[in-house]
């Protein structure tokens, strides 16, 4: 899954801009092929909430900042590192740590993926731990005082 903006859509105002997020019909991790459609919803739903923090992400930013930030991503495995966890922290302060958790436990314990790839995910992305941390942060100052 991808989210991004639409390109020519850059040159209208941040209210008016345009995403998709691309969705393949079978993927690959290592050497496992998978479809969208055998996958567990909660797993689908997590994988796109994810993606929707991206979307709300680049919302906040200018079109010359999501340039910059394209190329970054490309570039910089540092810059990937920032983007996937705001992604994710994005998702969690929305209501969607069930299936972020749901999604990262399928990568990293069912999927049956290479070490490689869930050290890579392990990495780049928000861990367990760090997802129950913002959920305490996030419930505790809705409570009132």
């Amino acid at each position: 899954m991808q989210a991004q903006p639409v390109f020519k859509s850059l040159l209208k105002p941040r209210s008016q801009r345009a995403y998709i997020i691309l969705i393949a019909e079978t993927f690959t991790i290592a050497d496992t092929s998978y479809t969208t459609a055998d996958m567990p919803e909660d797993i689908m739903i997590g994988w796109l909430g994810h993606e929707l923090g991206h979307i709300m992400d680049y919302t906040q930013r200018s079109a010359l900042n999501l340039i910059g930030f394209g190329l970054g991503y490309l570039f910089s495995h540092r810059y990937i590192k920032k983007a996937e966890r705001t992604a994710d922290t994005y998702a969690v302060n929305h209501g969607m740590e069930q299936y972020i958790l749901k999604t990262k436990d399928f990568i990293l314990n069912q999927a049956g993926v290479p070490k490689k790839y869930k050290d890579r995910i392990k990495r780049l992305y928000l861990s367990p731990e760090e997802i129950m941390e913002l959920v305490e942060s996030r419930d505790s100052a809705l409570i009132p005082k």
